[in-house]
């Protein structure tokens, strides 16, 4: 079987999975761990909430991706679904693959850069949450510059999918980047530096 055959198949399973909870969503209770017991232990319930919003903030090389993907390989155990929007268009496959993620149940979305990343990256996440199909999104797009008053809106809307559909999304953020109206927030240079940091 050709690689193209096989992505096609994968495609058309997640296809029909969203069609079948977007019919029956639900919010779904409980968390998702990440293997890391320093960010573990800043966590109401030892991990990220599903059916909320939370917020890993950190800058270069703060390890928050890593995070990341070490939660959409937990939202993977038992056969389930995982989505990353990569509006940065730095995910970095191999990488995943070395942390546990199952690269054949993850829907990685890159907006058209002609389009700009942040609306379309935004949208698509809104969608992935809501459809109920994945226990968990991650949403990595450029907020830096972006006033408030017009992000605030667009992030509240992800919230409320994610509360439609159950899952767990993270916003992947950075200093100087707007507030994130999240549930949960993890400051991933603080928790680095010093052991600590901040739950909301």
């Amino acid at each position: 079987m050709g690689i193209a055959t096989r992505q096609q198949e994968v495609l058309e399973e997640l296809r029909s999975q969203i069609r079948r909870m977007e019919r029956r969503p639900g919010r779904r209770e409980g968390v998702l761990a990440c293997g890391r017991p320093e960010v573990e232990a800043l966590l109401p319930g030892g991990g990220f909430p599903r059916g909320a919003l939370s917020s890993l903030c950190g800058g270069p090389a703060s390890g928050k991706t890593g995070v990341a993907l070490a939660v959409l390989r937990e939202a993977q155990a038992g056969g389930g679904l995982a989505a990353f929007v990569d509006g940065r268009g730095e995910l970095y496959p191999p990488a995943a693959l070395i942390l546990g993620v199952n690269l054949a149940r993850l829907l990685i979305v890159r907006p058209e850069p002609a389009l700009g990343a942040l609306l379309p990256g935004l949208w698509a996440a809104e969608v992935l949450l809501a459809s109920g199909a994945f226990p968990a999104v991650v949403v990595d797009v450029p907020l830096r510059g972006v006033p408030a008053a017009r992000a605030e809106p667009m992030l509240r809307r992800l919230r409320a999918a994610a509360e439609k559909g159950g899952a767990a999304a993270l916003l992947l953020s950075g200093p100087g980047d707007p507030a994130i109206p999240a549930a949960i927030r993890i400051d991933l240079d603080a928790v680095r530096s010093t052991g600590g940091g901040h739950a909301a």
